[in-house]
């Protein structure tokens, strides 16, 4: 990086790494120089640490630089980021993407609500493209912070998405994910209150050169027979959902202020892939929730079994300050690294079964790289006879063979 440039430090979620992308673009345009943004995450106590930490890297990495700090870490725990003497600015999280927030003190107008970003100027050498359709979450689970971090659930009308989505469809990108903090919350601040089901029915409609949509993380109290109907027929829509789990066990479900139980989520998958067979479920699971008994966690277990769930991200429990969850009685850390450790070990053995069924098989992969493309159930996928033929088709889609398996991700001839 040269002396005079400016740098986005991303850490944390989807939507974090979309909004960094704004903030490259910010700026690019405004021609800011000599600045890094650090765009934190609070979703776990080490999320926070190990966004100080790149603030102070930062720091002693480009000492000519403004450093600017932003996200949900610094707008939760603001006074630990201000106190750094080599902080020059926190950014409330509200108005990250605004371009004034980056410019002098005395030049700032921020809006009275939550403005969504115009798109970024996307990269060339991208393939696909994240779309925020929704901010914040009106919902308040013992576990989590983030709300207090991002506000209430706010919902991009469906016109203001459709522009979005035929812009991005304008610069040659053939998939498109759709994200927010609580994605199938969608609609409940807008008039009607239109359901993500079916505004995803209308716009499928109105885009017939959409080919490709996924979805971040949903809700599964949240998914209605509109979003269900969908993925059972609509095939632009990815075979791969990604449920905000959080627990297999109903009674440690209702302590963490869940409106979902291990039933629903059975049945859920049950009827999704009897109806499209090729559908993969991914899911979130917090390992060592207070009051967690061996019994409620292997509940958990059972359920990640039952459902086949090819891809789970493992969080280790850890109380974040003013959240209920924080003030339960709570289970030690030692007890929650071995279940976390063995709830990695079932989810590494069934992805093995999951992906050794599938060895064989033609596949549809939309090509990004090398070592980097996506089935369409979202299984990762090296080409072995990757060459400068191959490369020139960075951004089609074709059908590859599954041939091998290496680790978590497929080996693949064309």
């Amino acid at each position: 990086m040269g002396k005079n440039s400016s740098k986005v430090i991303n850490l944390g979620c989807r939507l974090n790494f979309f909004e960094s992308e704004v903030i490259e673009d910010i700026l690019l345009k405004e021609n800011l120089q000599n600045r890094i943004v650090i765009n934190t995450c609070a979703v776990t106590n080490q999320a926070v640490q190990k966004s100080l930490k790149e603030v102070k890297k930062a720091a002693e990495k480009f000492p000519d630089h403004e450093i600017i700090v932003t996200g949900c870490a610094s707008q939760i725990e603001r006074k630990s980021f201000e106190n750094l003497n080599y902080v020059s600015s926190v950014i409330n999280n509200k108005f990250k993407t605004i371009a004034d927030s980056y410019k002098k003190k005395n030049a700032r107008k921020y809006p009275l609500d939550y403005k969504f970003p115009n798109l970024p100027r996307f990269s060339k050498n991208r393939t696909r493209a994240t779309l925020q359709i929704q901010q914040g979450c009106n919902h308040r689970c013992t576990f989590c912070i983030i709300p207090f971090g991002r506000g209430n659930a706010v919902s991009l009308p469906i016109m203001d998405i459709s522009k979005r989505i035929e812009e991005i469809i304008s610069y040659g990108y053939k998939e498109i994910t759709l994200t927010g903090v609580d994605l199938t919350s969608y609609g409940e601040d807008l008039n009607g209150k239109p359901k993500i089901g079916n505004v995803l029915k209308k716009l499928f409609k109105m885009h017939k050169s959409l080919e490709r949509l996924r979805l971040s993380s949903i809700d599964p109290a949240e998914v209605d027979d509109d979003l269900i109907d969908l993925f059972k027929s609509e095939n632009r829509l990815m075979p791969h959902i990604h449920f905000s789990l959080q627990s297999g066990d109903n009674l440690i479900l209702k302590r963490m202020k869940r409106r979902h139980n291990r039933e629903e989520v059975i049945e859920l998958c049950k009827i999704l892939k009897s109806h499209r067979p090729e559908i993969t479920f991914g899911a979130d699971l917090i390992v060592g929730f207070p009051t967690e008994t061996y019994e409620r966690f292997r509940n958990s277990l059972n359920l990640i079994k039952e459902c086949r769930f090819s891809n789970v991200h493992i969080f280790p429990f850890s109380p974040k300050e003013g959240t209920p969850a924080s003030r339960m009685p709570q289970i030690e850390k030692k007890i929650i690294f071995e279940r976390s450790q063995e709830a990695k070990i079932l989810c590494r053995k069934i992805l093995k079964k999951l992906m050794t069924e599938k060895i064989g098989q033609m596949v549809d992969i939309l090509c990004e790289s090398n070592n980097k493309s996506y089935t369409n159930d979202f299984y990762r996928v090296k080409i072995k006879n990757y060459d400068q033929r191959l490369k020139k088709k960075i951004g089609q889609i074709f059908k590859v063979k599954l041939v091998g398996t290496k680790d978590d991700l497929f080996l693949a001839e064309v």
